[in-house]
Formats: structure tokens, sequence, C-alpha cells
């Protein structure tokens, strides 16, 4: 039960992160440098980061980065993110994820249901993709939610607003540098004092889970290199 509960408050706190006044910190609002981000965690060497963007002119909710390396190609950190199969094993809290419809190969939309404790609903989102390789050391994804894009379904509350990037940056040889942003404006009644402990460590497991993921990918790819290696060494031996 504690597990679940900690799944709840986890994507409460990225789909509906509690929101305070807006005169908390004016200054952050309206700066959207990096340097106003606050580095509130640090743990298995990913970084998390805070930030307060305006919400109307009444309040202000958080946007949450992290970062941190992968030892792996950015093609095959790339390829964890595009693997719909794979996406419920290390994105923490979801139940399902499936592809709705793909526009191309760079453009496409997802279905993602999150598990919440009953007695309150699951939630769930449409989400729309975009992939833009802006160089060949530097991807994005954009992530924006279309809330309208499906039915609602029947004890499944609907997530109002979010949007969010990765990106990777080829750093050196088999190195990746990964970025992550969430943001949303759907507001939360739970306090921070009580949220922010169990929502950060869960988003230090996510991303944990995505890297080994990433690692696993690496280690399928080198397995079957040397089987096709051994094939060939016996192959050889056979012509001879």
């Amino acid at each position: 039960m504690k597990t679940a509960i900690s799944i709840f408050l986890f994507w409460t706190f990225l789909f509906g992160y509690p929101a305070e006044p807006e005169k908390r910190s004016p200054e952050n609002t309206t700066n959207k440098s990096t340097s106003d981000y606050e580095l509130v965690k640090q743990e298995n060497n990913i970084n998390i980061y805070t930030r307060w963007l305006p919400v109307d002119g009444k309040r202000s909710a958080r946007q949450v980065k992290v970062t941190f390396a992968v030892d792996a190609p950015a093609s095959e950190t790339l390829s964890v993110l595009l693997d719909d199969a794979s996406f419920t094993s290390w994105m923490k809290g979801t139940s399902d994820y499936h592809r709705v419809h793909t526009v191309d190969s760079g453009n496409w939309y997802s279905y993602i249901q999150f598990s919440i404790p009953w007695p309150l609903n699951d939630q769930d989102c449409i989400i729309h993709y975009e992939l833009r390789k802006q160089s060949d050391t530097y991807t994005e994804i954009f992530l924006n939610g279309e809330p309208e894009y499906l039915s609602a379904i029947d004890g499944v509350t609907r997530i109002s607003h979010m949007e969010g990037t990765w990106k990777l940056v080829s750093a050196v040889a088999d190195r990746t540098l990964v970025e992550y942003v969430i943001f949303s404006r759907q507001p939360s009644s739970f306090p921070r004092w009580i949220t922010d402990p169990i929502i950060q460590n869960n988003m230090i497991k996510t991303m944990t889970a995505f890297r080994e993921q990433v690692r696993q990918v690496g280690q399928v790819d080198q397995d079957e290199l040397v089987e096709q290696g051994n094939h060939d060494s016996f192959s050889e031996g056979r012509v001879r």
C-alpha cells in the first residue's frame, strides 16, 4: 500500500504539482534561462531541478528538469524512448502504454494510463510526440498533452495539461547526456512537504530504470555481435 501511495503522489506531482501564489518567486516565473532552476536532489548521478513558471495571474507551478548520463550511444538511448513495449517497465506507475496513431517516424500519438490506489481513479493522458534531430549529436523529443484526442474512459481521470521534452546529446563515444523536462498547469491539493520526498525518490527510480533499460539494449546488441562472429567463424571453418 505504501508503494501504491508513493506512485500516486509521484504522478500527482508530475501532472498536478502543488501550485503556489505567483508572488512567491516572481523572478523565476519570467526568466526562462536554465540558471533559475534550483537543484533539489542528487542520487545515482541523477540530478533533479525545479523552477517556478506562471500558470495565470494568481499562481505559479513548478517545472521539473532531470539530468543524467547514460553509458551508451545516443542511438541506443533513443531506441528505448521509441520502444513502446518497454515503456511500462521503466516509467514507474504506468499500467498501460500504446501507440494510438503514427503520422510518420518522427510524429505520433500515444496513450498512457497510470495506476492510482483505490478509492481514487486511475489517471490517463494522450501525448503527441514530435522527434526532431537537430544535428548529428543532438536530438529532441517534444511532448504535448492532447486530452481531447480520445474519448474519456469511464472511471479514469483524464490529465488536463502536460508538456515536456527529452533531450539527448552525444558527449563522447558511447556516452549520452540526457535531459528530461516536464510541466503541468493542473493543480493539486497535496502539500509540498508531503509530496516532495516521495516524488523525488520515484523520479530517481524511474530514471535509474531507464538507464538500466538502455544498458540492457546495449548488452543485447553486444551478444548478437558475438553470436554473429561465432557463426561466421563456424561457417568459415566448414568451408575450409
